[in-house]
């Protein structure tokens, strides 16, 4: 196993606000991150041991449809975060994750936040809409996401990237893509690498969020290990295997390399359906949505998939595609919404 400093991700989708934190004290130094509105200036870490954990220097940036946040500027936010940590604190063990997301045509992106830990950890927010209703919906859920704590290392798949990305259209509804990134510790290998996604897949209906008539119809959460460029992709495992119907607890177990990574997980009353296969290093999953109970409440799933690649000293590579799709419905009309995430590792 060879040192990685960072994993990276692209999200995409089928008077702005900024708000910057730095728990980190230290030497002032000012990070200037250029935009639309203008220009800011943050306080940077203060000289500390590699050793130290759980501080956060962190971003969070919410937009109007006039005034979204392109790609670009994203990146630029992010790296700029990203540069300033390995300068205090050098390349961590791991590879630093991000994720870029994909836009879709008519959608903007209006809210992102960045943050990334002192052990190289990252969590990361996108959040995008294709109308100004949805504004407001994207904003509290980014906040929410601001709000949150750090989680715990496994011993043996550390985790090393969170990310959480959310699309919203009126009148339809909304898809959420969340996921945490996982690096297989203590392996034996001098030529490979694991690592292991978990996704946090939702879909979230217009007769809820919008007071519409679009119910949920079928969700497509996809791991799509093809599309790594770190060479020669293996899927390893995946789970949940097989058909599973109606309301139950899911049980969800990753491994590889002798190490285990599990959770669970209720399933709404809908019908999973697997399509992962080896031949094509993709897991993916079909869900129908049965009752209506069902098809007029936020439901989803939580896969998870493990892939070996070829292992690496420098570069920046495709670790996988993460994407989620979800069909809604009214009467006889069926429209789509998907959020597809780019996740990189930088070596």
């Amino acid at each position: 196993m060879k040192r990685i400093y960072a994993i990276w991700m692209i999200a995409l989708v089928c008077g702005a606000s900024i708000v910057i934190a730095t728990a980190l004290s230290g030497k002032d130094a000012n990070i200037k991150i250029e935009n639309a509105t203008g220009s800011i200036s943050q306080s940077s870490m203060q000289e500390e041991s590699k050793e130290t954990i759980n501080k956060i220097n962190d971003i969070l940036v919410t937009r109007t449809l006039a005034d979204s946040i392109s790609l670009e500027e994203m990146r630029q936010m992010r790296d700029t975060l990203i540069n300033d940590f390995i300068s205090k604190f050098g390349k961590p063990k791991h590879p630093i994750i991000t994720a870029d997301p994909e836009i879709p045509e008519g959608a903007y992106m209006v809210a992102y936040g960045f943050k990334i830990y002192s052990d190289g950890m990252t969590m990361q927010y996108v959040g995008m809409t294709g109308d100004a209703e949805s504004v407001p919906i994207i904003h509290q859920r980014a906040q929410k996401w601001q709000n949150k704590e750090i989680l715990g290392s496994n011993p043996y798949w550390g985790l090393i990237c969170q990310g959480e990305g959310d699309y919203f259209k009126s009148p339809y509804g909304g898809v959420t893509n969340n996921f945490e990134c996982r690096y297989l510790y203590n392996d034996t290998s001098p030529s490979r690498d694991w690592f292991a996604i978990k996704q946090i897949f939702a879909m979230h209906p217009g007769c809820v969020e919008y007071g519409s008539s679009w119910k949920n119809k079928t969700g497509y959460p996809k791991h799509d290990w093809s599309a790594s460029t770190l060479g020669n992709p293996q899927l390893h495992d995946w789970d949940p295997l097989g058909t599973f119907t109606g309301t139950q607890t899911i049980s969800v177990s990753i491994s590889s390399g002798g190490a285990t990574w599990s959770w669970s997980y209720t399933q709404p009353d809908v019908t999973t359906y697997d399509y992962s296969s080896t031949n094509t290093e993709i897991a993916k999953w079909k869900m129908v949505f049965n009752s209506d109970a069902s098809k007029e409440s936020t439901g989803g799933m939580k896969p998870g998939s493990s892939c070996g690649v070829n292992q690496h000293t420098s570069g920046t590579y495709r670790v996988l595609d993460l994407e989620a799709k979800g069909e809604f419905a009214n009467w006889l009309t069926n429209t789509y919404l998907t959020h597809l995430w780019h996740i990189n590792a930088s070596y």
